[in-house]
């Protein structure tokens, strides 16, 4: 996996320092318990999903619990060379594969389907990041971008720029959590924790909103152990508990 993706699992591998024994191991069972017989993660479904596996094994390594290996390699394996995915799918393969021991034959042949695709967007580029590969150019986003969409133009372009840092922080919620843009103001949890990891990139302090915004990640933990995506959400997945995992770790970072 990339530096970034590595950046990832260690920020969020701070959310250790504020979760205790007890929640970690809660969260870990969630994240568990959303295995399927076939080795694989279910998502917003019942079936098992590669994007879905890749939060579920990333959730469990940052917790320090060890991931299933066995009924998970079962289940990656089966989509083979992954030539009929799309890009998202593709690139979750990839990380999930390449955690495995992998000949080198076995990734040229992953990263010739890759170049098959496009990168589209500063997501696209985010996700080619996550495996090593790096934009040709800087990727240009205007600053009233959806924030993930800016935060990821911070991560591609590595950006020092304090005027991306003031369109990100200006959509800080007074009592917490970040807005999917700059004029709504109702936070969601992928929009706060992509939000927070492009501040930790551009060295932001985050002490001033570090309380409001555990509050609201704390907010949306369920008595599951899994985490949702708003509070109007009624639904826990492992994504969303990862990016809970990566929030809480940019704030105790």
């Amino acid at each position: 996996m990339g530096a970034i993706s590595d950046q990832l699992l260690r920020t969020a591998a701070c959310s250790r320092q504020f979760l205790e024994k007890d929640s970690r191991a809660e969260v870990a069972r969630f994240i568990l318990g959303q295995q399927n017989s076939d080795g694989g993660f279910r998502g917003r479904g019942s079936a098992s999903d590669l994007y879905y596996s890749v939060f579920a094994a990333a959730g469990l390594k940052v917790l320090g619990r060890r991931i299933p290996v066995f009924s998970l390699w079962n289940y990656v394996r089966s989509f083979g060379m992954g030539e009929d995915l799309d890009l998202v799918h593709l690139v979750s393969l990839i990380r999930l594969r390449t955690a495995f021991p992998t000949p080198g034959k076995t990734r040229r042949r992953f990263f010739q389907t890759l170049e098959a695709h496009r990168a589209d967007s500063a997501y696209d580029l985010f996700l080619k990041l996550l495996i090593g590969e790096h934009a040709d150019e800087p990727v240009e986003v205007p600053l009233s971008a959806p924030t993930t969409n800016l935060a990821a133009a911070v991560v591609v372009n590595r950006q020092t720029d304090r005027g991306t840092e003031t369109a990100l922080l200006d959509r800080c919620c007074a009592a917490g959590g970040f807005g999917a843009t700059e004029k709504l103001k109702n936070p969601d949890l992928l929009s706060t924790a992509t939000a927070l990891f492009a501040l930790r990139v551009l060295e932001t302090d985050l002490a001033p909103i570090r309380r409001p915004c555990l509050e609201y990640i704390e907010s949306l933990w369920r008595d599951s152990g899994g985490f949702t995506g708003h509070t109007d959400d009624g639904f826990e997945d492992v994504e969303y508990t990862f990016y809970a995992l990566l929030g809480i770790g940019c704030l105790m970072e």
